[in-house]
């Protein structure tokens, strides 16, 4: 989903600069956010319309995991990716929001957090390897 609009949520400004400039080159706008208060800020400033969410569970306001509650509380279509040091399952979430929600364990390839983004934004299309 070529120019999807993504919002970017990790506390770490070095990770969250580097994986901004990743994802533009790859044809996606980000809006980047270091807590989670400002990440629902901007999501629900709706202006760009957020697409897909990247938020890291351990954030230094809240946790990652109330973000996204809130997220697919307030929004029918989107698609959460949870990116932490430990594991985190999505299995135990609710069944209607389990399909919108994904797990990345750090650390990981830029690839394979494009990979995700474009399977869970063009289900059905063949990811880049």
């Amino acid at each position: 989903m070529d120019g999807a609009v993504l919002l970017l949520i990790e506390d770490e400004a070095p990770l969250r600069g580097l994986l901004a400039r990743y994802l533009e080159r790859q044809g996606y706008s980000v809006v980047q956010c270091g807590d989670g208060e400002s990440g629902l800020a901007a999501f629900r400033g709706g202006d760009p319309p957020i697409d897909l969410a990247i938020v890291d569970l351990t954030l230094p306001d809240m946790s990652g995991e109330n973000v996204m509650a809130a997220l697919v509380a307030e929004s029918a279509s989107i698609k959460v990716i949870i990116s932490s040091g430990r594991p985190y399952s999505p299995e135990a979430l609710n069944e209607e929001i389990r399909p919108r929600v994904e797990a990345l364990l750090k650390p990981y390839l830029p690839q394979e957090l494009l990979n995700l983004i474009s399977n869970m934004l063009e289900p059905g299309q063949a990811s880049i390897s």
